[in-house]
């Protein structure tokens, strides 16, 4: 090998180790930047939850607010069905006395003829009913479907 294929080679050699170190250098480079752009990423997603959990807490309370406003008139609820139910008692206890006095009246009353419970058998309705041509206790009573009785 004489002097000047020693120096191509030489020259070969340099310039292969540069070629190396360039892309070492360039290789570094795109890592650094694709490790700078995966951490900018990651600042942003935990800003968008930072802001996502702001709105999550906001909502989370207005969730709790809504719940104990239903449980509020859930109870409430509650409450007026007890007193309607109760109230309903009440009515019918009284509806029942009441029709009972309209049967006794009836049965007191020469004019009006009636069975023996004091239920009209003629049809005609208590004086002061008007139109019906019925009292509230010409109704059958316990599925009694033969109606009045003579």
């Amino acid at each position: 090998m004489d002097s000047q294929q020693i120096l191509w080679l030489v020259i070969g050699v340099v310039v292969a180790l540069i070629i190396i170190a360039v892309a070492i250098v360039w290789a570094k480079r795109s890592r650094e930047r694709r490790r700078e752009a995966a951490h900018r990423a990651a600042e942003d997603l935990r800003g968008d939850a930072a802001r996502q959990q702001g709105r999550t807490l906001a909502e989370e309370k207005r969730a709790s607010a809504v719940r104990q406003d239903a449980d509020a008139a859930e109870d409430e609820a509650q409450q007026l069905r007890a007193e309607a139910e109760e109230r309903e008692r009440n009515a019918g206890s009284s509806r029942s006395a009441l029709d009972a006095q309209m049967r006794e009246a009836d049965r007191l009353d020469p004019e009006v003829r009636t069975d023996r419970e004091g239920r009209r058998i003629d049809g005609a309705g208590p004086v002061g009913e008007a139109g019906s041509g019925k009292h509230a206790a010409d109704a059958p009573l316990d599925g009694d479907a033969q109606g009045p009785r003579s």
